[in-house]
């Protein structure tokens, strides 16, 4: 498999998280995204397993650098859940995942030689244009209407999430897979319990451990929803990572549009069993836009190709 393979396979995955996020981030399970985010650098510790398979004391510059790309990244999450929390999670991810491309790519196009990219013919170039402009599509019905909104959270979240998968690439053109891996997961268990020096989010993190008047089977749901959706992640997190890691940063993170293609088509049978949570509606027009979206996406999938990018 090719590195684009790996990175599709966890753009599957992420959708299938992100959908477990909407679900999760109700007021039946964890209705607090601090809480939340808690819980998920806390998981990020089982990525020690890895450790026997090749982890080693790296320079100190390095260890700083994946340490920070951790701790962005569960900053950005944060702000993601917030986000996700007020709104419908097929509207916020686009925007998230949208702002993270744009990050990226300015930064890997201006400084090409810190992230070890390739050189962008035009072929490439017009490739990630039309990932871009077919994530667009899939994400926002146009035009735009007064009510649209663009969350102040998302955008955050965007931004601190692409500038945790630069650092992440920066460390990488020097360090080790598995290093960068367990050392950047061990940066999220740092930012998690560093939650806990906000007062108000240690009173969040706390109160949610206290004995509540909730149902044994509700809790038992929420755990088993909670290790789904974070192995899900998890998994995801892993071939997105080894595919920046092989490939281009840019190029990865332009393919997240095929994340809200799956996003599209897997909230519809999710609006059907939960209709108080997935519940968008398409109209005529609104599936053109989406088709004419992957017509845009085969396209930047048909210039890769040209451009001597190996698909699959």
């Amino acid at each position: 498999m090719s590195w684009i393979s790996f990175a599709i396979l966890g753009y599957f995955c992420n959708a299938v998280s992100q959908l477990l996020d909407k679900v999760i981030l109700t007021e039946k399970h964890i209705p607090k995204p601090a809480v939340y985010a808690f819980y998920v650098a806390m998981f990020s510790l089982f990525s020690v397993v890895f450790a026997p398979f090749g982890i080693t004391l790296i320079p100190l510059f390095y260890l700083v650098i994946f340490f920070l790309s951790g701790g962005l990244f569960v900053l950005g999450l944060l702000f993601f859940y917030y986000a996700v929390k007020a709104g419908n999670v097929a509207r916020i991810a686009p925007l998230v995942g949208l702002v993270t491309s744009v990050t990226v790519l300015l930064a890997g196009g201006i400084f090409p030689h810190l992230f070890g990219e390739f050189a962008f013919t035009k072929e490439i170039l017009a490739a990630l244009v039309f990932f871009v402009m077919g994530g667009i599509l899939i994400s926002y019905d146009l035009p735009l209407r007064k009510n649209d909104t663009f969350p102040l959270s998302a955008v955050i979240a965007g931004f601190l999430l692409g500038i945790s998968l630069l650092l992440l690439k920066y460390g990488y053109v020097e360090i080790t897979f598995i290093n960068g891996l367990v050392w950047s997961r061990l940066g999220m268990v740092a930012a998690g319990l560093a939650l806990l020096l906000v007062p108000v989010y240690r009173r969040e993190i706390l109160v949610h451990h206290e004995p509540k008047k909730m149902k044994s089977k509700q809790n038992i749901k929420t755990l088993l929803l909670f290790i789904a959706n974070k192995s899900c992640a998890g998994f995801a997190s892993f071939l997105i990572i080894y595919a920046t890691k092989e490939g281009s940063v840019s190029f990865v993170q332009a393919l997240n549009g095929i994340q809200y293609v799956f996003l599209l088509f897997l909230a519809i049978p999710m609006s059907v069993r939960f209709p108080h949570i997935f519940g968008e509606k398409l109209s005529f027009w609104d599936w053109f836009q989406k088709g004419v979206a992957l017509t845009l996406i085969a396209l930047g999938f048909w210039f890769a190709s040209f451009g001597g990018v190996i698909l699959f």
